[in-house]
């Protein structure tokens, strides 16, 4: 079955749009909020905030009417059912192909935090907390599935896709794979990614 990124209520008990404090669709006009994503090991959706910015992962400034905020990662199942090895940067995106449904065993896809959109982008981003580490490439992987997907099943959207951002307040420097992780991504989905804590629109 096609992949809906858009599906409401998703099917994660802790983040199913019934819950009082984690919503994963919802529409912000406020013109500054923040993303925390404090419970990834609870296996709980990245959240909006709109109070206590130092709990704040990712930044939003927002000069716009309003956004829709999507949240992806233990939102959005999609399954791999292609032969597409994303551990492979050689790897062949025609290869590419998932589903929603897991019907033989298949491998939930590497998925990116969440999506904010508007009429005139959809910017995909991923939250690292981590100083050290392959961090940079683990988002890049992460978008590469999620977005190849996204463009899969929604393609009329596809055009909307802008740079990517991976957001982690641990880090204050330039990656030393940043280069090589921005042109893997960009062969694979048609543009590189950003490395910045905040966003403005």
């Amino acid at each position: 079955m096609p992949v809906d990124f858009f599906v409401t209520p998703c099917a994660n008990a802790l983040g199913n749009c019934q819950t009082e404090s984690v919503y994963c669709l919802q529409t912000i006009t406020n013109n500054r909020f923040g993303i925390s994503d404090a419970n990834a090991n609870g296996r709980i959706p990245a959240k909006v905030m709109l109070n206590d910015e130092s709990s704040w992962d990712f930044t939003i400034e927002n000069n716009s009417s309003g956004v829709q905020y999507k949240a992806i990662d233990f939102c959005v199942d999609a399954f791999r059912t292609g032969s597409y090895n994303v551990y492979d940067d050689n790897s062949d995106i025609n290869d590419f192909s998932s589903n929603s449904s897991n019907l033989n065993n298949q491998e939930l896809i590497k998925r990116c935090e969440g999506m904010i959109k508007n009429p005139d982008f959809i910017l995909f981003f991923e939250i690292k907390n981590r100083p050290k580490g392959d961090w940079l490439i683990d988002a890049r992987r992460k978008f590469e599935e999620t977005i190849l997907s996204f463009k899969e099943h929604h393609p009329h959207l596809a055009h909307l896709i802008i740079e990517p951002i991976v957001s982690n307040k641990s880090f204050l420097r330039v990656h030393q794979t940043e280069m090589l992780q921005k042109r893997i991504l960009k062969d694979k989905i048609g543009v590189a990614l950003k490395v910045q804590t905040t966003f403005s629109i």
